[in-house]
């Protein structure tokens, strides 16, 4: 490529566009096993233009997820290193039939994940953010389509960066790992304090500091997870995990130089916390819980890293891309060239082409939660501004408790939107979301025997997607349409999640209400099962007599969510 290069320069430079055009053919034509890697790399920044972009917004968070946007350079780095400890080795056999069994299924995964699961998880959608786990099985499908599985299997260290790119990851499965990181902080700030005299003092709660300030009223503080260093221990465990890829030695070292890292970055956290905690206890409160806070942890993580790269040969550690033992056996064989074939270069352009348009539609699902995986949405009962509607509250029920926990609350609304036609919006707000699938309002209709004769998703739009029933009560001869959706909401400082159900009698201006109190026992969990394996028998086509309501409450919902969602800033 270096002498390649110039040659091709001069050429241009002459003005000889077909000795220019000759000389680069000749260079791709002997770089033509990066062609794959190009286009890979290509497709997947088309593909997934948006879900990298949201994760760039990581960057600018003091959260344990600053680093993830920075993994899918890591990743091509760390396969850089992979590809030069194989560069001796003969192309290994691909196995076309075994590359379309285990890729072919993979690309569909990743379709799946960002097409169908949208429109399945709705409001939640973005809380799980399954758009990652079908970024990475699109990378590794199209390595396996393209280079074969062999190859695949050699780049598995850096294709696993991907998938550790995943938010929800940190935010549920290590979400107790990372609390006890933040105690285990705050038990030896609290030890090396209460040795210094910097007038600080327990604040009277897990985390909490008062600082007493010099000329000053004294500010208490508190050390949270965002704030406690876990985001630079979790980056040093993932850059120091992908830096040991490319060092040789062994196995044991690498796992005892990176614990090492681990313990410095934890001791220079609790540095940095006592530094901030004695600018501010000097006098410079606003400094220190300003731009100090936030320099001050990129300098100590950038020396850890740089400490901890220079300690490599304590350890008995060297960089090098030495031949691998499986390289060298193979490295005697003639290196076949990459052949690319035509059906998997047409199914991956097909796909990505699908991916393109399917990612830049989760820009809905984004306005349910901002980069820390906090809900943006508002409580119902404040959003009537905007939508036409007139909210009036019109009972609440103890009795849900026993069945959607003890911090919940459901409320009965009546709403009367434009043109005065009244439907009335039964709301159920709770910390617990499995209980709003146990109880879901399906289940629910049946234990009272009611006759659903439809049941339907319904797009009541910004990503949100409706449950439409339609169904009768055998006994009075009354029929009902109602139209619910579920979202997490922002509730007492937290997290709750709420189903709102719209619902609507055929006979206009009718004071006769369905009974919406759940079934318990042996009957709920069998018609659990029941519903689950004949969900079928409902139809999905509405009667004519039931359209005209279902009509006027989709419109009111979409109407209620477009108005909840602009309240919230989402």
């Amino acid at each position: 490529m270096s002498i390649a290069y110039p040659r091709m320069r001069d050429a241009l430079a002459d003005g000889d566009l077909g000795a220019a055009f000759g000389r680069f053919k000749r260079f791709a034509l002997r770089h033509r096993p990066l062609w794959p890697a190009a286009l890979l790399t290509a497709a997947g920044l088309l593909a997934y233009h948006f879900t990298l972009l949201s994760l760039a917004d990581y960057l600018r968070l003091d959260t344990p997820l600053a680093y993830l946007p920075l993994l899918p350079l890591v990743t091509a780095a760390t396969v850089y290193v992979k590809v030069q400890q194989h560069r001796h080795s003969a192309q290994p056999i691909q196995d076309r039939q075994t590359d379309y069994l285990v890729g072919v299924p993979l690309m569909a995964a990743a379709l799946v994940l960002i097409t169908v699961v949208p429109a399945a998880w709705s409001t939640y959608y973005w809380s799980e953010r399954p758009d990652v786990i079908s970024l990475a099985l699109f990378v590794s499908a199209g390595v396996i389509l393209f280079y074969g599985f062999n190859w695949f299997w050699r780049l598995r260290g850096p294709l696993l960066f991907l998938f550790l790119m995943w938010p929800a990851l940190y935010l549920h499965a290590m979400a107790g790992i990372l609390d006890a990181f933040t105690n285990a902080t705050n038990g030896a700030l609290g030890q090396v304090v209460q040795h210094l005299p910097l007038g600080v003092t327990p604040g009277g709660g897990p985390g909490l500091l008062l600082i007493t300030v010099k000329h000053a009223a004294p500010i208490l503080i508190s050390v949270g997870t965002a704030c406690s260093g876990a985001n630079s221990v979790l980056g040093f465990l993932l850059l120091g995990s992908a830096s040991l890829l490319g060092v040789t030695g062994r196995r044991g070292a690498k796992l005892l130089w990176l614990a090492a890292g681990l313990a410095l970055t934890f001791v220079l956290n609790v540095v940095r916390l006592t530094s901030i905690l004695a600018l501010a206890s000097a006098g410079n409160p606003s400094l220190a819980l300003g731009g100090y806070h936030t320099v001050i942890g990129l300098v100590l993580f950038s020396g850890a890293v740089t400490l901890m790269m220079l300690a490599l040969p304590w350890f008995r550690l060297e960089w090098g891309t030495g031949t691998p033992r499986a390289a060298a056996a193979g490295s005697g064989q003639a290196a076949r060239p990459l052949r690319i074939r035509r059906v998997p270069l047409v199914l991956f352009a097909l796909v990505t082409l699908v991916l393109t348009a399917a990612d830049q539609d989760l820009r809905a699902y984004a306005s349910f939660a901002d980069g820390t995986g906090a809900p943006t949405v508002t409580a119902f009962g404040s959003v009537a501004a905007g939508t036409g509607a007139r909210l009036y509250k019109v009972a609440t029920y103890p009795w849900a408790t026993q069945y959607f926990g003890a911090n919940s609350d459901f409320s009965r609304w009546s709403v009367v939107t434009p043109g005065e036609y009244l439907m009335w919006a039964d709301v159920v707000r709770t910390d617990d979301r499995g209980s709003l699938d146990a109880y879901n309002l399906t289940n629910c209709f049946l234990f009272h025997n009611y006759d659903i004769t439809t049941s339907r998703r319904v797009d009541l739009g910004n990503g949100v997607t409706g449950l439409l029933l339609n169904y009768s009560d055998p006994s009075t001869r009354q029929r009902w349409a109602t139209v619910s959706w579920a979202w997490p909401v922002r509730y007492k400082a937290t997290t709750y999640y709420e189903r709102v159900a719209l619902t609507s009698s055929l006979v206009v201006g009718s004071q006769a209400l369905p009974d919406v109190r759940p079934g318990d026992g042996m009957r709920t969990v069998m018609l659990d099962v029941w519903n689950a394996l004949g969900s079928s028998k409902f139809s999905s086509v509405p009667d004519k007599a039931f359209r005209p309501a279902d009509d006027r409450l989709q419109d009111a919902a979409t109407g209620l969510v477009a108005a909840t969602l602009k309240k919230g800033g989402g």
